[in-house]
């Protein structure tokens, strides 16, 4: 099975005290519970590292950055950071 078949063409609902909504078509996402989204976000974002000078954790689909912050030279550099994510996303 190709991952594009897999990601295309699925259907979602809600479910809320046992009732439950009707199917609607999934335009984004990856099923939750599943291996595959985890690394398929790992593998999209792996090249962020690159475009920040502070520290970065990554784990599942959470990325944080930081750094200690002392000065204005340490502002400014998380400010730096956090502009050079806005373009690697941008990208």
């Amino acid at each position: 099975m190709q991952i594009e078949n897999w990601l295309s063409n699925r259907k979602r609902r809600g479910i809320l005290n046992e009732c439950f909504s009707q199917w609607t078509g999934a335009m984004s996402g990856v099923l939750q519970g599943s291996v595959l989204g985890p690394l398929l976000f790992v593998i999209y974002i792996n090249d962020i590292d690159g475009c920040v000078a502070g520290r970065i954790l990554k784990f599942a689909d959470d990325t944080k950055i930081y750094r200690t912050v002392n000065s204005a030279d340490d502002v400014s550099a998380v400010q730096s950071d956090l502009s050079n994510l806005i373009a690697w996303y941008k990208a």
